[in-house]
């Protein structure tokens, strides 16, 4: 299966958890308000941190909604994450449509090796498409990302990044509060490595 075949498969099953022979699949969505991610020099970075820097949640002013998907496997070296970061302004209700091509609302997402942290897999931020917000209350917010998202290695190894990443999915987040976030989640402290926002620690 292709790239874009395999994300069309995880979208549809993103509100699941997997589990099959040897191997689980575990996921969350929350979103924190007052906060910020997928922000202008993120990606100044070093090439070990490509994959988690722009998932990085901070406080500011806006909500950064995230997914986070985690498979384990019975070898440690399949275990591997998938990411997707956005971040929307302050005030938006459900109807609002914002275009990813002018900065407004912003989208991140990585994949790769949770055992290889930061060396194999891929990296982009969205340059085109739309983040619809579906629903809005104080304990749940739902929105459709639509992009197409330009995919990097880190290492700059061609075969790990063949295509584009074409993400069509609707998250339904939950609140969380900043200070709660772990290095997965997008809060990392200051002495963890690529390893802990590649892995859920717990």
């Amino acid at each position: 299966m292709d790239t874009v075949g395999s994300f069309r498969v995880w979208a549809i099953l993103a509100g699941l958890v997997i589990s099959g022979s040897g191997a689980a699949a575990e996921k969350t969505a929350f979103f924190v308000e007052n906060a910020s991610s997928v922000t202008d020099g993120c990606i100044d970075v070093g090439s070990r941190e490509l994959q988690f820097s722009c998932h990085r949640i901070e406080p500011g002013v806006g909500t950064v909604i995230a997914f986070r998907r985690y498979k384990r496997s019975w070898n440690i070296d399949g275990t591997s994450f998938r990411k997707l970061t956005v971040h929307l302004p302050q005030r938006f209700k459900p109807g609002d449509r914002f275009s990813l091509d002018d900065g407004v609302a912003r989208v991140f997402f990585s994949r790769g090796s949770s055992a290889f942290a930061g060396k194999r897999g891929c990296y982009g931020r969205a340059e085109s498409g739309h983040v619809e917000v579906v629903s809005r209350t104080r304990k749940a917010i739902s929105i459709r990302v639509s992009a197409s998202i330009p995919m990097k290695s880190p290492l700059r190894i061609p075969k790990d990044c063949t295509g584009p990443e074409v993400v069509d999915m609707v998250i339904q987040a939950a609140p969380a509060q900043l200070d709660s976030l772990d290095a997965w989640e997008g809060r990392p402290d200051p002495g963890d490595s690529p390893f802990e926002e590649a892995n859920i620690m717990g």
